[in-house]
């Protein structure tokens, strides 16, 4: 990561507008990573100013997956601090860029969640899950989006 995707303009340009970076040496402080449950490096975990865990990355990715990853991290911060519209707008973000891909997919999921918790209407996250089958009628966000009933 730090041969590849730090050094690259747009992962650096999107830590900054985005987040509050801070660096950790795990390996030094086991402790750290049994609180974090880090297994494997890298480990990317996006918290609060609380250090509770809102999302974390897990291994190498190119810079565009990074930032993807990135950004449904802030996506899911916003989605749990219900800040519904501006998780929604992240979540279509990543929808727009990263057509095609899990990412993408992911995204459609979880924009379902937002405009159904934004709205409490049914119909916001059956819409959203409709794009998402239609869009990806293989990816596990699509079988995750099958309700029985």
């Amino acid at each position: 990561m730090d041969t590849v995707t730090y050094p690259d303009h747009h992962v650096a340009h999107f830590i900054e507008e985005h987040f509050i970076p801070a660096r950790v040496e795990v390996k030094k402080d086991p402790q750290l990573m049994k609180e974090y449950y880090v297994a494997w490096t890298p480990t990317i975990v996006l918290t609060n100013e609380r250090g509770t865990v809102h999302y974390r990355v897990e291994g190498f990715l190119q810079p565009r997956d990074f930032v993807a990853r990135l950004s449904l991290g802030a996506g899911r911060y916003h989605l749990d601090r219900q800040k519904f519209d501006q998780a929604a707008g992240r979540y279509e973000e990543v929808a727009a860029r990263h057509p095609g891909t899990n990412v993408g997919a992911e995204a459609l999921y979880w924009l379902g969640v937002a405009r159904y918790k934004q709205s409490h209407d049914p119909s916001q996250l059956r819409a959203a899950w409709q794009r998402l089958g239609n869009a990806y009628p293989d990816s596990e966000w699509t079988e995750r989006s099958k309700v029985p009933g």
